[in-house]
């Protein structure tokens, strides 16, 4: 009898934590933070599993949710949208309409993540959850690369990269994904500075810092000071000035013990390692189909035709091998997806920086602590993509969307709060 009330008792406990779970619709944080937690393990299957996996979870979160005000991230449906649709249009009228569509898979990933976030992520500790996963995979990623290069010291940084066998990395400037998420590991050890969930985001910081000057990518050494600066100037200006001061003395100490290798690319490729005529010849594919461009994804079929028509002088170096991607993120959507396109983009990205912006105005201390984290981040992306970022990267279109869903679900609880407190304020 004793066995059987004390059953019945940890029964209903159980039943208003279960309820929670089921009503707060915990698929959402779960799939999500599982898909990102992905991008540290070297998947020989591709991304079918995870991909089939955060599908499923979104249908139960959906089905699970018992939401009945508007989607968190409502403001940032229109952009969305109007980017999703500018790449779809680009699809169809696209030059090669093969290559457009197949290359353009990680959008389907990455709308999933925007709708998981801004929808069903209901509290600071699910935003919480998804910072801790980020500094976890940038910890691993850097663990792996540091003991690539390690392993592989007399070889290129490439083949330390390609050593690694992440899903998402696949050449040397690709370490920039660390400085970008960098902020929300710096962001959460200053939340959590004593407990073990800041000592582990405080090290994935520091070990990609290591890995941004080992690598010898002046994008992600110019990306990392960025994004590390500005997030802590957002949290504590006094914060943001150590910050922009030690991170590259940082670098540059790992530079020297090097050999001083970054820096000498800073001096001998002054012309950006011969991103200019690559941006030459976008802007060239742009004037020639200005309104919807050539299709997503069709650069590298059309720029070498374009170089040849400049008739650049000599001096302007051109890289032999086939540059797949323009190295502006800009001017590459310019080139391929017309003026819509880039429009649709700007808009999307506008809308990011707006809204994070107001989160840092109205919302509580701890929102806008995670939200100069996401801001840091999307700041330092769009930084990025001026000289090397690219839609052909999964892992950029990835963290766009998830950057902006974090945006957007920040935006929505600290505009709910501010519109409340006014109201309970007169009672």
């Amino acid at each position: 009898m004793f066995k059987r009330r004390t059953a019945m008792k940890w029964v209903h406990l159980g039943k208003p934590f279960l309820l929670h779970l089921y009503r707060t619709s915990a698929f959402g944080p779960i799939g999500v933070c599982a898909y990102i937690a992905s991008f540290a393990v070297p998947l020989e299957l591709g991304w079918d599993i995870p991909l089939t996996a955060l599908a499923l979870i979104g249908i139960l979160a959906t089905v699970t949710s018992f939401k009945k005000s508007p989607a968190a991230g409502s403001p940032f449906v229109l952009p969305a949208l109007v980017f999703l649709g500018a790449t779809g249009l680009s699809i169809l009228v696209s030059e090669d309409f093969g290559r457009s569509l197949r290359l353009s898979a990680p959008l389907v990933p990455a709308a999933l993540l925007f709708f998981l976030i801004a929808e069903h992520f209901d509290s600071i500790q699910d935003t919480r959850l998804l910072y801790l996963t980020f500094s976890l995979v940038g910890l691993g990623l850097a663990c792996m690369l540091l003991w690539a290069a390690w392993k592989n010291g007399k070889v290129e940084p490439d083949v330390w990269v390609s050593n690694v066998r992440s899903p998402i990395l696949l050449v040397k400037n690709d370490v920039t994904f660390l400085a970008v998420v960098a902020p929300l590991s710096l962001v959460l050890a200053y939340r959590e500075p004593r407990s073990v969930v800041g000592i582990l985001a405080l090290l994935s910081v520091l070990l990609s810092v290591c890995v941004v000057g080992i690598f010898q990518s002046r994008i992600a050494m110019l990306t990392m000071v960025t994004s590390i600066t500005f997030a802590a100037a957002l949290v504590r200006p006094r914060l943001g000035l150590i910050c922009g001061l030690t991170i590259p003395i940082l670098i540059l100490l790992i530079d020297a013990s090097l050999g001083f290798p970054l820096v000498a690319r800073f001096g001998r490729h002054w012309e950006g390692s011969g991103r200019i005529p690559l941006w030459l010849a976008a802007w060239a594919m742009f004037l020639h189909a200005p309104l919807l461009g050539h299709g997503a994804h069709t650069f590298v079929l059309f720029y070498g035709s374009y170089l040849q028509r400049l008739s650049l002088p000599p001096w302007f170096f051109t890289d032999p091998r086939v540059v797949p991607w323009a190295h502006n993120l800009y001017l590459e959507v310019l080139a391929e997806q017309g003026i819509i396109g880039l429009m649709a983009l700007g808009f999307v990205l506008a809308r990011g920086v707006s809204s994070a912006r107001s989160i840092q105005r109205v919302a509580s201390s701890e929102t806008r602590i995670f939200g100069a984290g996401a801001v840091a981040g999307l700041v330092s992306f769009c930084l990025a993509g001026m000289f090397e970022l690219t839609l052909l990267r999964q892992w950029v279109v990835i963290i766009m969307f998830t950057l902006l869903g974090v945006i957007a679900q920040l935006s929505s609880s600290s505009h709910v709060k501010h519109s409340i407190e006014p109201q309970t304020q007169n009672r």
